[in-house]
């Protein structure tokens, strides 16, 4: 694999990463420049007898100048439309070896922790799972590969192709690694105040952001047999999509195996009351930040037996239905949503898994 790059690929590698390209050519090949005066040659065509030596000699130069493996950028040259998710673990591979359990262990984890964050964008937030898992998400999991495993590095590395979604919309598969990134960060704060403070119900209220007790026991297994080591999460975004995130990686300190563990119990016993309401949309919120795609309808309020409300906050499963709520807000549209009732800063909300507008009988007016 490492010789199998493509001229283009390796062009739009160099340009993505600091180099910068010179206006002419050298004997046909294209000349990169970088800042410290490094210089790459890269081969004008895929065909010449040497090519595969020539990339080597590139591999070799860019291995030396990031501080990563041959392997490692050669499977980012390769794949310009993957995201990176990698994990640096006690149970990842050491020295280029897995142990048999805990090669299990890495890679179910991987799978649930990547699964749990595509549930919580295809369903809405959740404590915790229920149910077969939607086929988007198995779909996802399908394409998603491991590798490559480099003696050097001692991590995991999780690669999810992004397909093109036609819609306008980002794939599935980066709004799933997008709201990963932020869960294990606001993981990672809550776990510092928990321990200062002693008081894990902190965690509640981080459920509408892709918290669930899945992901926490997908996470806590990382930190190997109690009481647990250190461990880190990271992400890197495919070249050809950039993000407007900064690649980025977590470190969740010793011990933190065990808080998540009593989390994701906390978060199973959570009441999850089934809820729904019809009317029209007061408010719209969305602070573009940490506070995303809320709006407060009034009308008939169904919340399992409980006594009968009037209006409820309903956190919308994404930026398709918060656009929806906008335009009938603006047209006085009814709109209908479902889901389950959380308590959020001491202020029920409907975590909606479905939203949509309700039609409006017109045959009454004529």
């Amino acid at each position: 694999m490492i010789t199998n790059l493509s001229v283009a690929d390796i062009n739009g590698y160099l340009a993505a990463t600091g180099w910068v390209r010179q206006p002419e050519d050298w004997r046909g090949a294209a000349v990169w420049v970088h800042e410290d005066d490094h210089e790459i040659l890269v081969p004008g065509t895929d065909e010449l007898s040497d090519g595969a030596r020539r990339i080597r000699e590139i591999l070799a130069l860019l291995a030396r100048l990031e501080g990563r493996s041959r392997e490692e950028i050669a499977s980012d040259i390769g794949a310009p439309m993957a995201d990176v998710q990698w994990y640096r673990a006690p149970i990842v591979p050491l020295e280029g070896h897995f142990g048999l359990v805990d090669a299990v262990t890495a890679l179910t984890s991987a799978e649930a922790a990547l699964s749990a964050a595509a549930r919580a964008v295809v369903t809405g937030p959740r404590p915790a799972f229920d149910g077969g898992t939607p086929k988007a998400v198995r779909d996802l999991l399908a394409r998603a590969w491991i590798g490559p495993i480099v003696p050097s590095q001692n991590i995991l590395a999780i690669r999810v192709p992004l397909d093109h979604d036609h819609s306008g919309d980002q794939p599935l598969a980066r709004r799933s690694l997008v709201l990963l990134q932020r869960a294990t960060v606001l993981l990672h704060e809550a776990s510092a105040e928990a321990h200062r403070t002693g008081d894990i119900s902190v965690f509640d209220g981080i459920v509408r952001d892709g918290v669930s007790a899945d992901l926490c026991v997908a996470l806590a297994r990382f930190a190997g047999p109690d009481p647990g080591t250190r461990f880190e999460v990271g992400f890197r975004w495919a070249r050809a999509m950039p993000s407007e995130l900064p690649a980025s990686k977590v470190v969740f300190e010793a011990e933190t195996g065990i808080l998540l563990r009593r989390v994701a119990h906390r978060l199973r016993r959570l009441p999850r009351q089934n809820a729904s309401v019809t009317g029209l949309i007061g408010t719209l919120f969305d602070n573009g930040g940490e506070d995303r795609f809320r709006v407060h309808v009034r009308g008939e309020v169904f919340v399992g037996d409980g006594e009968p409300r009037k209006a409820i906050w309903v956190r919308l499963p994404g930026e398709t239905a918060y656009d929806l709520a906008v335009e009938a807000h603006r047209n006085r549209t009814p709109v209908r949503a479902h889901g389950t009732l959380m308590e959020v800063h001491r202020r029920l909300e409907l975590m909606a898994t479905s939203f949509d507008r309700v039609p409006v009988d017109r045959t009454e007016e004529s």
